[in-house]
């Protein structure tokens, strides 16, 4: 065991800031670059707000239903711990805790009905419920095991936290390159060098190029999404208690604490057809809407089998902590956690291995 390292992450994302968190807990020295000017500014910036174990599958279209169970129930599992996680670190934050549960609505009460057996086939608690405000209506999947939370104000407040702790940030790192040297890494950002023990590259879609720096190669898939932001209405009795995500969209409907989330979507560029089909799901609250406040898009970094890379590279002490896709804030903490225990504690999980 690890009694003390010097470790840079590459990426301050959930995943690269929760690594940060469990790294410095368990007596690690932390540094973490960024290309961007702050913290939770890619992939992060505009989430659902869910924290759902119960999304483990894959979105992938095409892939063996036997890979993707087996592929969602190690998910789940990591995602449960997660979630676990998550609430005491927003409890330790100050942050607002919601109430539990989010909903998946279907076409029909069938739909519901076969994607509640597939739920309960990976250990997912799924009961069914049709409410004319919470579902809009429609046959649904309520899923009492999911929480959800602002995560941008989750990262920005986590990093705020870690600064004080004493880990090191370095912003605006747009090139960022490194090279094995004395039993660890010489890393060159923002016109300096930092001298690692290890090195986490937990930047989302960017690590694919930075692990070809060591001619390290990556799938991952750069699969986008789109979010737009609502002003709250006056009225607000009939909103959703939880969030409502749509199985046909892959999309999601959140209600902050301070404004509506519509988010999500399969490798779209635009916000549009998400606010179409919820035109359609919900076409009195979208009237009472109006136009968003602003609309925003992002890449997921999105793995083949659909399960993260949480592991070490072919490289000594270069690790890797992404590939989450959807599921990067309900994973994050526990991500963060498994990796600081690999590092560390010489603990040995091969469920999220990258064989690079």
């Amino acid at each position: 065991m690890e009694t003390s390292s010097n470790i840079t992450i590459i990426g301050a994302g959930l995943i690269g800031l929760c690594t940060a968190d469990a790294l410095i807990t368990r007596g690690a020295s932390v540094t973490v670059i960024d290309a961007r000017p702050g913290p939770c500014e890619g992939t992060s910036f505009s989430n659902s707000g869910m924290i759902h174990p119960s999304q483990a599958q894959s979105w992938e279209p095409g892939m063996r239903r036997s890979l993707l169970r087996d592929a969602a129930k190690v998910t789940a599992d990591l995602g449960a711990r997660s979630r676990w996680l998550l609430l005491k670190h927003i409890k330790r934050l100050g942050l607002p805790v919601r109430p539990a549960g989010c909903l998946q609505i279907y076409p029909d009460f069938e739909a519901a009905r076969a994607a509640q057996a597939e739920y309960n086939e990976i250990g997912v608690e799924a009961n069914i419920i049709i409410d004319p405000v919470d579902t809009f209506g429609q046959a649904a999947c309520q899923f009492p095991n999911d929480s959800s939370g602002d995560s941008r104000v989750f990262g920005c407040a986590l990093a705020a936290d870690l600064a004080v702790r004493g880990v090191e940030f370095i912003y605006e790192a747009a090139d960022v390159d490194f090279r094995r040297a004395d039993g660890g890494f010489n890393i060159r950002a923002a016109s300096r060098i930092i001298k690692a023990d290890h090195l986490v590259i937990a930047a989302g879609i960017q690590s694919v190029e930075l692990l070809a720096q060591m001619e390290l190669r990556m799938q991952l898939k750069a699969i986008s999404g789109s979010a737009a932001d609502f002003a709250m209405p006056q009225e607000r009795e009939d909103l959703p208690a939880c969030p409502v995500m749509d199985a046909v969209s892959r999309s999601a409907m959140t209600v902050f604490e301070d404004r509506i989330r519509i988010s999500g979507g399969w490798d779209l560029t635009d916000s549009a057809p998400l606010l179409e089909r919820w035109a359609d799901l919900a076409p009195g609250l979208m009237w009472r809407l109006g136009k968003p406040l602003s609309t925003w898009t992002g890449v997921r970094p999105v793995s083949p089998a659909g399960r993260p890379y949480i592991s070490e590279t072919s490289i000594p002490k270069l690790w890797v902590n992404t590939g989450h896709g959807h599921m990067g804030w309900t994973l994050c903490a526990g991500s963060g956690e498994l990796l600081a225990q690999m590092i560390l504690e010489a603990r040995k999980d091969r469920r999220f291995a990258f064989s690079g």
